[in-house]
């Protein structure tokens, strides 16, 4: 077996610390710790979640990896893919992601980087030990206030931990996406991604105006312009209304219902219109009709207006004087077009190149497969740097503890398949009075 086959790397590491991953209050005013059976016996752990958010802590003030953005959707909070991705974020690209879509779809990244629960090598004993805030009080009384301490309990457990941390450096620095429409925009220097299907919405009464600007386009909607450039739209605010989500609380956009589609005596958006109000006579709700929801612009408190991108040119028929606007879930990446299907995406700082994306289309119009790939020396460093934190010790703190997740036993090596496999084979033991691996 070759070296140049063994591309991932396993490491155990045993720890003195104690069990700082708190659980639920019991009994009122107890703070537990999390614990589990194992052979009979109750041990303490550290959950996985934990260990991971000590590790990334350590890489963002010891190595400088910054924090993903994230986003709402519904009730739920994650990465943003349309913001950062595993080219410009180190977590993203360690932790992996969920990113879900509408209804039951999502896009899925495995974690290169695997950690297992750091569980106790030696039984709880039900400690428990009292605790207050006379220091406080004290202050209190010297002052005058009628004060006095609040008492709370702790359960406690210090010990020896096992943890063991797999790096797949296979799918490291490597990220695959199935989208819908792909399409490079040389004016924005920016490959375009349409990741869901997109909603639309078509304003009616929208005349043209000549642009002031080169590649810029106006539209007029009762005296209120909407931009075009490319991508981009910057609309009047007297337009939209800004709304927040009930279940999320996070603001959105969306046009305001007079200025869409649906009063023209003959067309269908009218008589669907009519149905809906009459049903609404009759105890029904009425529906709107569609609409696009924005929830990431910026807004220009001088001009009064909203920016925002979407998927695809805004399409302006002359006849009918409408504006159809579409939107879903885009990504769009600063890139340059080297080939037909490959392109090569750079710091903007230094203009140093930090990866290359490939595109491949199933069929004409999609769907497409982009994979994007982290440049190997920047990908070798960053496995570098998450190796050295785990060696030299994570900073992990709660409860305003200060906890020593330092090894004093470490074991690691080169693996074809990115399993613990030296994690069921560590124990301690007590010879002589002396604690051995």
């Amino acid at each position: 077996m070759s070296n140049s086959n063994i591309r991932n790397v396993t490491v155990t590491i045993i720890f003195e610390g104690a069990a700082l991953n708190r659980d639920e209050k019991i009994g009122g005013n107890i703070l537990s710790i999390k614990k589990l059976n194992v052979n009979g016996e109750v041990r303490s752990f550290i959950s996985r979640p934990a260990i991971r958010h000590y590790l990334f802590q350590t890489l963002k003030r010891a190595c400088g990896w910054k924090e993903a953005r994230v986003t709402g959707q519904g009730q739920v909070v994650q990465f943003d893919i349309t913001q950062d991705d595993i080219l410009t974020s180190e977590e993203m690209d360690a932790f992996g992601y969920m990113y879900t879509l509408g209804g039951q779809t999502s896009i899925t990244r495995k974690a290169p980087v695997g950690i297992t629960k750091a569980v106790s090598l030696r039984p709880y004993e039900a400690d428990l030990a009292f605790y207050a805030n006379h220091d406080i009080v004290k202050r209190g009384q010297i002052q005058g206030l009628a004060v006095t301490p609040n008492p709370y309990n702790k359960e406690e457990h210090t010990s020896f931990y096992k943890v063991s941390f797999t790096v797949d450096a296979t799918i490291f620095g490597k990220d695959v996406w199935i989208v819908e429409r792909c399409e490079y925009s040389q004016d924005q220097g920016s490959l375009i991604l349409q990741i869901e299907t997109s909603k639309q919405v078509i304003l009616k009464n929208v005349s043209k105006e000549e642009p002031s600007e080169e590649n810029e386009e106006i539209y007029i909607v009762d005296g209120k312009k909407i931009r075009v450039k490319g991508f981009e739209l910057t609309v009047d605010e007297a337009l939209m209304k800004k709304q927040k989500d009930k279940n999320s609380d996070q603001e959105y956009l969306s046009f305001d219902q007079g200025y869409i589609q649906g009063k023209g005596k003959d067309d269908e958006s009218t008589r669907e219109a009519d149905r809906n109000e009459a049903e609404q006579k009759r105890g029904k709700k009425r529906e709107t009709k569609p609409n696009i929801k924005v929830t990431e612009f910026s807004y220009d408190e001088d001009a009064k207006t909203y920016t925002f991108l979407v998927n695809v040119s805004p399409q302006y028929d002359d006849k009918k004087k409408t504006l159809t606007i579409q939107l879903g879930v885009t990504k769009s990446i600063q890139c340059d077009k080297q080939s037909e299907n490959e392109y090569q995406v750079k710091n903007s700082n230094n203009n140093k190149i930090i990866g290359t994306i490939k595109v491949e289309n199933f069929r004409p119009n999609g769907p497409y497969k982009v994979t994007l790939y982290l440049n190997e020396n920047i990908k070798n460093e960053r496995i570098k740097q998450l190796l050295e934190a785990i060696k030299n010790g994570l900073y992990a703190q709660s409860s305003g503890e200060a906890n020593t997740i330092v090894p004093l036993f470490l074991i690691a090596g080169a693996v074809k398949v990115p399993s613990p496999v030296f994690h069921s084979y560590i124990d301690v033991k007590k010879e002589d009075g002396q604690w051995q691996v």
